[in-house]
């Protein structure tokens, strides 16, 4: 008995030597990498929409952690939230303290909203410390140094960001502030 030219098509393989299964997965990756890349369009284009606008408040808790009010700009439609964060201060060479955030934050879509954080403190290096201190209170930022780390979700996707050892004055720059309101913030007179 004779088979028709069909049998081959559900094998996966028709007489000429084509493979549907082959053609699905071309058609498959090539969804794939167009898919990938408006996803990183779209999380470019977010992340003009995400700020930090200012500090708004910080308050000391000694040398255990302190807390901090921040005004956030969400102009995206997803709800963010940080889950995990840290921020190393160098001076020099030298770790001088970590800080890491104790609980997550949200941050409602499409708002502007202050937003309290709470912060430990980790000093790896108290001289460290009094000398970074005390070139703030001269107003020179100069070998100071911040590493940060931060997870989270915007909406259904996740995201994490770090940065290793950028100058503070970069920093300061990004936020709009001066040595002085660093000092005023955080009482260094």
């Amino acid at each position: 008995m004779k088979q028709n030219d069909h049998s081959g098509f559900f094998r996966g393989m028709n007489s000429r030597g084509f493979s549907w299964r082959r053609a699905a997965m071309w058609a498959f990756c090539a969804l794939f990498c167009i898919g990938a890349a408006s996803c990183r369009r779209a999380v470019e284009k977010a992340r003009d929409k995400i700020r930090v606008e200012r500090i708004e408040r910080v308050a000391m808790h000694g040398t255990s952690g302190c807390d901090v009010v921040l005004r956030l700009r969400n102009d995206t439609g997803y709800k963010l939230s940080l889950e995990s964060a840290s921020i190393d201060l160098f001076y020099g060479s030298s770790r001088v303290v970590t800080l890491l955030l104790q609980e997550p934050v949200e941050v409602p879509r499409r708002c502007v909203q202050s937003v309290a954080t709470r912060w430990k403190w980790r000093i790896a290096d108290p001289l460290a410390l009094y000398a970074l201190f005390r070139r703030v209170q001269r107003d020179d930022v100069s070998d100071i140094a911040v590493s940060y780390a931060a997870t989270g979700r915007g909406g259904p996707a996740p995201f994490a960001v770090a940065r290793e050892r950028v100058p503070l004055h970069e920093i300061l720059e990004a936020f709009g502030l001066e040595a002085q309101e660093v000092k005023d913030y955080f009482k260094l007179r």
